[in-house]
């Protein structure tokens, strides 16, 4: 038996730089923290207006654009519960949103 050889004429792939905007960003997904469903997903910020930042609220420090970190809500309660956290913070939230 003869082994074949590749094919010389094969199409040649064309690939696309990796953009780091769309690797920092989660699909969404619900996490239970003490009972409280909450939509979850990471963002790197980098789409905020100018001069925009967000407070977090279980450190209390400032998050700017282009940090990744957590947004959540309560689902029960909705959208306008929603919160952005460091990604460490998340971890440490214990489901009470204020």
């Amino acid at each position: 038996m003869v082994a074949k050889r590749p094919r010389r004429n094969a199409p040649k792939r064309e690939y696309r730089e990796l953009d780091l905007n769309l690797v920092r960003t989660s699909l969404p997904k619900v996490e239970f923290k003490r009972g409280n469903e909450f939509q979850v997903q990471q963002t790197s910020g980098t789409n905020a207006e100018a001069g925009k930042s967000w407070l977090c609220p279980v450190c209390r420090i400032e998050i700017e654009p282009g940090l990744t970190h957590t947004v959540a809500w309560d689902l029960h309660r909705g959208v306008e519960t929603r919160r952005h956290f460091h990604n460490h913070c998340w971890k440490l939230f214990d489901g009470m949103l204020t």
